[in-house]
Formats: structure tokens, C-alpha cells, sequence
């Protein structure tokens, strides 16, 4: 007599919305830092106003960060686990993150207190920015860092070859884009009401450069990886099905995070209506978490029945 056993499995991931929200602030805080390095490690002076604000922006996101890494876990002894060196494995993205996090964090606290200063006037930040700048070996040491720490959610995802949509070596580049993105959303929306009168022509018009060749690479990015996919194999087809139904993908990162401020910088006059530059901020700051929100979850969910 033969028996057929048949058995449901189902493929589920206790991952919630802590994880992209963890993302999202390791971006915003590498992603100001990688901004702000345009001043302190490139020599662009123009950069110089929001090397203070990038300080605290960084600071302040990464302090949250864990915290959100630490509530997914349920067990916060976990993330003790993770940074203690006696634990460390080589072949293990959280082991090489998590002490990314506390080489970054050490970097960042010596490269911000400099900026914790009595007077908060025009000419003493100036000063500071100045000072910072002149720090080259400390700056460029935290530049790569936080290039590091930008592109690390890429490589944790692009290591688990079961995923289709996330098993690619140019995951963890995009990382380093929207973190870009991120960054300069969050610097732009804080000097836009801290300081409206220090954003110059030349600040302006540089921004506005840089954040339409960064959506412009998004978009190719995008682009070049929907075609991958769709003629790569059932699973990839279906990855990439999963993710253009995804809403937080078309309207969120696509549409309002991407063509929408894409638009606003090439049509609306951002130098004299400075209301248009708070828009695009914050429309950089929802496509980057609509980014990770639809790539963490449309990869879960993209499973082969």
C-alpha cells in the first residue's frame, strides 16, 4: 500500500515595518554625512551651510535607529549578541553591520562635537564648518563609513540568493543612491527653516544637479532591473510582477519619490520659490522609505507557489 503525504509550508517572515523604518534612518544619517562630505572631504564651499545641520541630522537618526533594529528583535540581549566580539562571523552580514554601526557611531559622536557650541550665530558656524573641513583624515574616514553603512541593507539583502528580487550585486549601489537622496532631502527640508537667507544661487543650482542625476540613475536603475527580472525565469518574473503591484512602489518611490520631484526640478523655479525646494524634501524623504517599505516587503512576498 502506498500512503502520499502531502504537507503545506508557508513562507513567512516575522519582519514588520520596524526593518524598513531601520533602513531609513541609517540612510538619512549616512546619506547627510556623504552630503555634507561634498564640503568637508571635496572642497566644495558652497556645501558649507549644511555641514552643521548634517552633524545633528546624522547623529540624531542614528541614534534612533537601533532602537527600532532592538523592538524587531523582541529580544534586545540580541543586538548585545550581535556587537560582541567573542560572537563575530565573518561569513555574517549582521556581525559586520553591527560593528559598522559602532565604528560610524564612534566617528560620528568625535566628528559632531565640534559643531556643540554656545552661539549658534552665521559667522560661528561658519567657523565650525571651517574647522571641520580642515579635518581631512577624520572626515574622509567617516565619508567611507557612511558610504559603508548606506550600502549595507543591499548587501544584507542581496546575500540571500532565495529572493529573487533582492539577489543582485547592484543592490547595495541603489542602497548608496536613495541614501543619497535621503540625505539630501532630510539637509534641505532643516535649512529650509533654519537659515532660508544662507541658501545661495550657487548651493541652490548645485542641489538641484546633483538631486536630478541621482533620480536619473534611480530610474535607470529601475528601469534596467524590471527588465532583468521579467526575462529571467518564472520566480524573477514573478518578483517583478509582485513588485510594480506593490503601491508603496509605483506611487510611493516611483511616483512621488522619483517623477514627481524630478518634475518640480526641472519646471518649478526653485531658486526664487523656495517653497517648491520644502516639496521636493520631503518627496525625497517619502521615496526613500517607500523604497525600502516596497523592496523588504514585495521580496517576502514574491514566492513561487
Amino acid at each position: 500500500m502506498t500512503v502520499n503525504d502531502m504537507y503545506t509550508f508557508m513562507n513567512e517572515s516575522n519582519w514588520n515595518a520596524l526593518v524598513p523604518f531601520y533602513f531609513f534612518l541609517i540612510s538619512i544619517s549616512a546619506g547627510s554625512l556623504m552630503i555634507a562630505s561634498l564640503s568637508t572631504v571635496f572642497g566644495m564651499k558652497q556645501y558649507d551651510v549644511i555641514v552643521r545641520p548634517a552633524a545633528f541630522a546624522s547623529l540624531g537618526s542614528l541614534i534612533l535607529a537601533p532602537l527600532f533594529l532592538i523592538l524587531d528583535l523582541q529580544q534586545p540581549m540580541r543586538f548585545l549578541y550581535v556587537i560582541n566580539p567573542l560572537n563575530f562571523n565573518i561569513q555574517s552580514p549582521m556581525s559586520w553591520g553591527g560593528w559598522l554601526l559602532i565604528l560610524y557611531g564612534i566617528t560620528l559622536v568625535l566628528f559632531t562635537k565640534r559643531f556643540i557650541i554656545g552661539s549658534a550665530s552665521a559667522q560661528a558656524v561658519a567657523e565650525t564648518a571651517a574647522t571641520a573641513s580642515g579635518n581631512k583624515s577624520l572626515n574622509s574616514i567617516l565619508f567611507v563609513l557612511a558610504l559603508l553603512l548606506s550600502a549595507y541593507p543591499g548587501f544584507e539583502l542581496g546575500m540571500i540568493k532565495a529572493k529573487a528580487l533582492w539577489n543582485t550585486q547592484l543592490l547595495p549601489v541603489y542602497f548608496i543612491t536613495t541614501s543619497l537622496l535621503a540625505g539630501l532631502g532630510m539637509l534641505l527640508l532643516v535649512t529650509q527653516f533654519t537659515g532660508k537667507k544662507e541658501l545661495t544661487e550657487k548651493f541652490i543650482s548645485s542641489v538641484k544637479t546633483v538631486t536630478i542625476s541621482l533620480i536619473a540613475i534611480s530610474l535607470v536603475w529601475i528601469l534596467s532591473r524590471s527588465m532583468i527580472l521579467t526575462t529571467s525565469g518564472l520566480e524573477s518574473q514573478l518578483a517583478a510582477q509582485t513588485l510594480w503591484k506593490s503601491g508603496w512602489f509605483v506611487g510611493g518611490e516611483l511616483g512621488l519619490g522619483l517623477i514627481a520631484p524630478l518634475a518640480l526640478l526641472l519646471f518649478g523655479n526653485v531658486s526664487k520659490n523656495r517653497t517648491v525646494l520644502t516639496v521636493v524634501s520631503v518627496l525625497l524623504l517619502i521615496g526613500a522609505f517607500s523604497m525600502r517599505y516596497s523592496l523588504v516587503f514585495a521580496g517576502l512576498a514574491a514566492v513561487m507557489p
